[in-house]
């Protein structure tokens, strides 16, 4: 598992892995709310004698933690003395230390009682190794930018392959996943290659970089083809774990792909994967 930074994650991403980390800690289903301003309220549940607790996040990587607990003392105690809770639950993204957390819990003493009521950036790495499923779900959380490109290996495609990646990834914090995705993993798994087919425009090629992403979270070297699948043959490496995108299949360019007989170069290239579970094909 990765050391993750939650960079990839915007305000309302973070706020749903939180819910759903602190869902499987705790036990008890926590309630969401709507994105816009929360009263200082991200997540509730209530104890057995049905008294409310609430969570609060803080996403403030670029902030810091001096800024994090200055805006803490200066505006969120205020709503938390409205709300009342019997527990309030500080969870961010930055890293805190022991004097950080010290702190935060001075300045809601009257509803932080131990320590782990506040929960930072190497707390929530600790929740994701113990509830792995939370992290599998969580599918934007799985790769940084930084991860990416050193998964790939150097090679002639390389140009093309950090290029299409940088593209990806600039895209992904917006992508939302959808029933499509699950089933096109599926398909993958179980057939090793996947042709995505479809009418413009129906979002074919967001579905395919994001499943990209996907895999290469898991060590696959990811391989961006753009004109011939004998491009694959430059890189391909029976004991590596891969991923091969081929752009457009034979798309547009389908009367000369038939004439080059691309077509059955593919359909063969496909028989070859199917036997060898360590590459995909996309």
């Amino acid at each position: 598992m990765s050391d993750y930074d939650f960079s990839t994650l915007n305000d309302k991403d973070f706020e749903e892995l939180v819910v759903d980390l602190l869902s499987a800690e705790f036990g008890n289903r926590i309630e969401r709310f709507k994105s816009g301003k929360d009263g200082g309220v991200d997540g509730r549940f209530f104890s057995i004698d049905g008294k409310e607790e609430i969570i609060q996040c803080k996403h403030w990587i670029k902030s810091g933690v001096s800024a994090l607990i200055q805006s803490l003392s200066k505006t969120e105690l205020a709503k938390v003395h409205k709300l009342k809770p019997q527990k309030y639950f500080l969870i961010t993204s930055l890293s805190l230390s022991r004097d950080n957390k010290i702190k935060i819990k001075n300045i809601f003493k009257d509803y932080i009682k131990i320590d782990n009521q506040i929960l930072g950036k190497e707390d929530l790495n600790d929740l994701l190794k113990k509830h792995s499923n939370v992290e599998r779900n969580h599918y934007k959380l799985w790769i940084s930018s930084t991860t990416v490109l050193e998964t790939i290996i150097h090679a002639d495609i390389i140009g093309t392959s950090r290029y299409k990646l940088d593209e990806i990834n600039s895209k992904s914090i917006k992508y939302v996943v959808t029933e499509n995705h699950s089933e096109a993993i599926n398909i993958l798994e179980e057939k090793g290659s996947l042709i995505i087919s479809g009418l413009p425009g129906i979002g074919k090629t967001t579905l395919a970089d994001q499943i990209c992403r996907s895999y290469l979270a898991q060590g696959f070297d990811f391989y961006y083809i753009e004109d011939s699948i004998s491009s694959i043959e430059k890189v391909y490496k029976e004991e590596k774990s891969q991923i091969f995108y081929f752009d457009d299949f034979l798309g547009s360019n389908y009367l000369e792909a038939i004439e080059n007989k691309e077509d059955s170069k593919i359909s063969a290239f496909i028989r070859r994967v199917e036997k060898i579970r360590t590459k995909d094909l996309y």
